[in-house]
């Protein structure tokens, strides 16, 4: 029968070798006689021994592995871009493993905590907060890459598009249907991208004259319960309504889309919707969501060769990519029928 987890310790006690014997075959280093090479990689194949990564890692001060730590891996934008990078790293020789924070700042922290005692090999991160983050990856002595999220004092690489001409395209294109009452869903505040999103949306009311009202505004958690949750909010406003709103991202949208069918709104003709990511899903029928693409693809591709720049190469020179952001218009927005 086979035994499930064999050491190294286990493998030279059946052979009645050194571990520094075996360990040496495992890791094709010299100073092995040829039988006691091939008898030693016999029983290898015959017990079906697997080294344990992250224990050679710590004796050799680092283990070929990328940490990977998204907000949500439920959201198809985060699993897009994880499946991408992974692809990408695993071509490479690198595994990668993903760490859901579900946007906690201190469960983030934690994760970049393990990185370090564990001696992984570099860290991608996709959803820094701002509480805490920032020092710490300022400390770290490890190849880091900043994905769709950037930090005040962060110098090192990131990947992520332009969050400011996105929120200001997504308010145009309402304006342009002659929308003038336009509200917006938030994402956390301590996110880059969700902030410079909404100064996107200010600048483009202010640029057209647009009145901007504070209770048109609401917070999100990216999630798409708390869409919802707010479109319930939003159906029992005493005062008038917008005719349309930006969303912080496309699983948002959906949630705010189903509670506002579900409350008798019909979109686009009562409110017109665009939001964030373009995820797969939004251009199914039924769904058909105006939305700005992040080009994940794209994105997930600069992310993993930043990364396999800094692990190939030493004192590498930091790289900002800024992708431009690109409106999908479907079937959520429609001109202003109103007076």
């Amino acid at each position: 029968m086979r035994k499930e987890n064999y050491s190294i310790s286990d493998v030279a006690k059946i052979l009645g070798v050194s571990k520094s014997t075996v360990s040496r075959v495992i890791n094709g280093k010299s100073g092995v006689g040829k039988e006691l090479r091939q008898r030693v990689l016999d029983k290898i194949e015959e017990i079906e021994y697997t080294p344990n990564t992250i224990a050679q890692g710590l004796s050799k001060g680092t283990v070929s592995i990328v940490a990977l730590i998204l907000g949500d891996i439920r959201n198809p934008f985060y699993a897009s871009l994880a499946f991408n990078i992974q692809r990408i790293l695993d071509d490479s020789g690198y595994m990668v493993m993903v760490f859901n924070s579900e946007y906690d700042a201190k469960r983030e922290l934690e994760f970049l905590k393990f990185t370090e005692q564990f001696h992984f090999a570099g860290l991608i991160l996709i959803t820094a907060q701002q509480d805490g983050i920032e020092s710490m990856l300022n400390s770290m002595q490890l190849p880091t890459v900043l994905v769709n999220r950037i930090l005040p004092s962060y110098t090192g690489d990131s990947v992520l598009i332009d969050n400011f001409k996105a929120g200001y395209i997504a308010v145009m294109h309402l304006i342009e249907l002659g929308h003038k009452h336009i509200g917006i869903i938030k994402g956390p505040g301590v996110s880059s991208a969700s902030s410079q999103r909404f100064e996107g949306y200010l600048q483009a009311l202010r640029n057209y004259g647009l009145l901007f009202h504070k209770n048109d505004v609401y917070d999100s958690d990216l999630k798409m319960e708390t869409g919802k949750e707010l479109a319930y909010k939003f159906i029992k406003r005493n005062e008038p309504r917008p005719s349309a709103m930006v969303i912080v991202n496309d699983m948002t949208a959906y949630g705010f889309i189903d509670g506002c069918r579900e409350n008798g709104l019909t979109i686009p003709d009562d409110l017109s919707i665009v939001s964030f990511d373009n995820i797969e899903t939004s251009a199914m029928s039924g769904i058909e969501l105006t939305t700005v693409s992040q080009h994940v693809n794209t994105m997930s591709e600069h992310a993993a060769q930043l990364m396999l720049k800094q692990l190939r190469e030493k004192d590498t020179k930091p790289e900002r990519i800024i992708l431009e952001p690109t409106l999908i218009v479907r079937n959520t927005t429609a001109p202003f029928l109103g007076a």
